[in-house]
């Protein structure tokens, strides 16, 4: 009997739990797709000589699980009440007809039975469908093999979802029947007269707020990108933050009254039909959800930059392990500085023989020398940098070493004159002060008593390490015949080389330089192409599937928030939109006031969080340029398609369910 009429209930109140169940569908599947992410079998092929990657993955997206259950469990109790508002009459008259309160929990309970199993079956069947389509994702990508590709189902990340989201079942069915156990009849009975107080406010306080707000937001903005560079201290980064957030706030607390004060102003249109009703309502609106419309422009604001920001690195990442690992290995030794430079002169070359290495499966080979301008102090036995010279943590090389790396690499070889030097950076910060404050300003460096000119005004493109992020800080080229200096001594001896494709055993001198014990045995610092892949594409997939991750959720509890906000709205305003009926209001004018309403309601936090994200976008940029922006475009283009795409879904199912409330 209870389940039946727990059943009847439920399909007589379909457009009521429209927008939760869409919103308990999707939690579900995304909450089970990005927690069976590193079970599936492209990213393990990805990772099969990196475990402790796997590993990081699951720490990290557990990590995430946790805050994104706490939003989920918010959502879905709000939801929940939102239904209880909804129905607290048919309580009352569940309880007017002699049914107890015991059985009406039983009803609830049979309610939230029913959808919770409704909910996480379909949930579960679309993420499983959908983590295969992350898996196809991964592979495009990361550019893996899918010739291995097989269907997969982590039975981890069904349990964790499973027993995740009973415990969140479970504590809305404890609330619910928390609430009809103190609720009184004539409570139930009258529940659909009470509505949010929406107290009028001021016009002209409004108008000042908004201004004052607005101000106060603008120069936050400025300080945060024209400014950024003067932002030394966590303090003085964490005041611009605390002030975009009360600036937020006072715009929504401002805006009802903003709205009444502006339509006023055009008294025709004002007037015209049933404006004046309709811009109440909006500002009543915008009035009783000042804090929700706060947080949920807040949310939609993180989502955009996290979106953004992930999207961008991933394909920076690419495009860069593309350009900047174009040899297999790049090993480096450093002298020892603090010792005047001695007999030891073995190259790379020798020490690699002596561990054993078969140096004949290396081609391409290009080992050089680069140098450090330093002054021996005799009387205190070190040497010292000496700046006024040659630049700061600049090492010099010979021009025909830096072609041969040239020519391996595919960059720009160059020739200079008898008394001309280059600079080589790719690293923004150091390129733009070598540019400003040296080239530009013709200055004239000193070796061995001999003057040098800069050939260009400019740092030219170029590196020496291998990296996946352009972090060149810079080296100067000079003439091979430069004059002996004794205040120029050997700093580093690079090895750059390709394997010998034509002979298996390469695949062992791969293995045996990725080894961390061969770098601590010899000295020497390992590059090759396979470890920085490794390692770059593990940062890529921590970085874009949690970015997908919490800005899926934050997305969906910022619409479903909104939706339920508007849906509530309108069960509290029936009786005046029967009102309107009753004085001869057409059908179609109530219809678009509706339509005008939730519009504006929607629109309101996207509008400000897209403004928040043009100088957040800004600041992300800033703080991500190491690892390069050539993606940014791509990723607003992306993001923006995710955002539109729910506005739409849920925008549609609000309004919609919205007209049929108001005619019932």
């Amino acid at each position: 009997m209870i389940f039946k009429l727990a059943f009847r209930n439920m399909k007589k109140s379909m457009s009521d739990y429209a927008v939760y169940f869409v919103t308990l569908i999707i939690g579900v599947s995304v909450f089970y797709v990005f927690n069976a992410i590193s079970d599936q079998t492209v990213v393990t092929q990805i990772f099969k000589s990196e475990y402790d990657i796997i590993d990081l993955m699951r720490t990290t997206l557990s990590t995430a699980s946790v805050i994104v259950s706490v939003a989920l469990a918010f959502l879905i109790v709000y939801a929940s009440s939102y239904l209880m508002k909804r129905r607290k009459k048919e309580f009352g008259i569940y309880m007017l007809l002699g049914m107890g309160k015991k059985k009406i929990a039983g009803v609830l309970m049979a309610e939230t039975v029913i959808i919770g199993v409704f909910s996480l079956l379909i949930g579960m069947g679309v993420g499983i469908i959908l983590s295969q389509g992350m898996s196809l994702l991964v592979a495009k990508l990361f550019e893996a093999d899918m010739s291995e590709f097989t269907f997969d189902m982590s039975g981890e990340a069904l349990g964790k979802t499973v027993i995740y989201f009973l415990i969140m079942y479970a504590l809305v069915l404890l609330l619910d029947i928390f609430v009809v156990g103190k609720s009184r009849l004539i409570n139930l009975l009258n529940a659909e007269k009470k509505s949010e107080k929406n107290i009028a406010k001021n016009p002209w306080i409004c108008l000042v707020v908004f201004v004052v707000a607005a101000v106060v937001l603008g120069h936050a903005y400025w300080m945060m990108t024209g400014n950024a560079e003067n932002l030394t201290e966590q303090s003085q980064v964490l005041m611009q933050i605390v002030k975009g957030i009360v600036a937020t706030f006072l715009i929504f607390w401002s805006l009802s009254g903003l709205l009444i004060f502006l339509s006023k102003i055009r008294k025709k249109s004002y007037l015209k039909g049933i404006n004046a009703f309709t811009t109440k309502e909006i500002s009543s609106r915008v009035n009783t959800n000042v804090f929700a419309g706060s947080i949920i422009c807040l949310l939609l604001f993180i989502t955009i930059c996290i979106f953004s920001t992930s999207f961008s690195i991933n394909k920076s990442i690419n495009d860069n392990l593309n350009t900047l690992v174009p040899a297999d290995a790049n090993l480096m030794y450093r002298y020892d500085q603090g010792l005047p430079y001695d007999s030891e002169k073995q190259t790379i070359n020798e020490k690699l023989q002596t561990q054993g290495m078969d140096t004949d499966l290396f081609e391409d080979v290009v080992e050089l020398t680069s140098y450090a301008y330093y002054k021996w102090d005799e009387k205190e036995e070190e040497g010292y940098s000496d700046h006024t010279n040659i630049f700061a943590n600049s090492d010099v090389i010979k021009l025909s070493d830096y072609n041969k790396v040239a020519e391996i690499y595919g960059l720009k070889q160059h020739t200079l004159a008898a008394d001309e030097y280059l600079v080589v950076s790719n690293y923004d910060y150091t390129l733009n002060m070598y540019n400003e404050q040296y080239l530009q300003k013709g200055h004239v460096i000193r070796i061995g008593g001999k003057e040098y000119h800069p050939k260009y005004k400019t740092c030219q493109d170029g590196f020496l390490q291998m990296s996946s992020n352009r972090s060149e800080s810079g080296f100067t080229v000079v003439p091979d015949d430069i004059p002996a200096d004794e205040n120029l001594h050997p700093d580093c001896i690079y090895y750059i080389a390709n394997y010998d494709t034509n002979k298996k055993s390469v695949e062992k001198i791969d293995r045996l330089l990725n080894n961390k014990e061969f770098g601590k045995k010899t000295g020497i610092d390992v590059s090759t192409r396979t470890e920085i892949y490794q390692r770059s594409i593990g940062l890529t997939v921590l970085i874009v599937f949690l970015g997908l991750y919490l800005g899926i959720i934050f997305v969906l509890s910022s619409f479903a928030l909104l939706s339920l906000k508007e849906l509530s709205q309108a069960a509290d305003n029936r009786e005046k939109y029967r009102t309107l009926r009753r004085i001869g209001v057409d059908e179609r004018m109530i219809h678009r006031s509706l339509f005008r309403q939730n519009l504006i309601f929607f629109s309101t936090p996207l509008l400000l969080a897209i403004i928040h994200s043009i100088f957040g976008i800004q600041v992300s940029v800033y703080i991500i340029e190491s690892f390069g922006t050539t993606g940014m475009l791509f990723s607003i283009v992306a993001t923006s398609a995710v955002l539109l795409a729910a506005y739409v879904i849920y925008f549609t199912i609000t309004y919609r369910c919205s007209r049929k409330i108001i005619n019932e």
